[in-house]
């Protein structure tokens, strides 16, 4: 087991299909997990969409401070956890589509990526950018 370079860590971030899960923290101080699709940007910030009534929209309107965890499920099993401030951006419908049919191409493949990114940046979808304050990645965690 050891840890992940900075390149490892984008690299890791960025290929096939992982899903990240989100955390967010309820109005009760709970934790709300939920899984996303995303993708990353130049800045090396992590791009989401969704809904802007959904809990995790409603949260971090409340409360922008969030965990990431995205993980694979092969071994020797390697994971990265990215701490974070996430923000709303209130952006064009244009900027929306474009973000949700890149990260749809990535999750669904191109043939279907603008069916999805029309569906998820429809009325109410909002666009999240998390800015990380604190990245950690693990590689081969069940390695001698």
């Amino acid at each position: 087991m050891s840890t992940m370079t900075k390149d490892e860590i984008r690299n890791f971030l960025l290929q096939g299909t992982l899903t990240g899960k989100l955390g967010t923290i309820n109005k009760d101080g709970t934790p709300h997990v939920v899984p996303i699709w995303y993708t990353i940007d130049e800045g090396d910030d992590i791009i989401f969409n969704t809904n802007g009534q959904s809990v995790k929209a409603k949260n971090i309107m409340r409360d922008n401070r969030v965990r990431l965890c995205v993980d694979d499920q092969t071994p020797l099993f390697s994971f990265v956890l990215i701490d974070g401030i996430a923000q709303i951006e209130r952006v064009e419908s244009s900027e929306i589509y474009k973000w949700a049919k890149n990260i749809a191409a990535r999750y669904m493949g191109h043939d279907k990526s603008e069916a999805y990114g029309k569906r998820n940046s429809g009325e109410g979808e909002i666009l999240v950018r998390i800015k990380p304050t604190r990245i950690f990645g693990q590689k081969d965690t069940a390695g001698w």
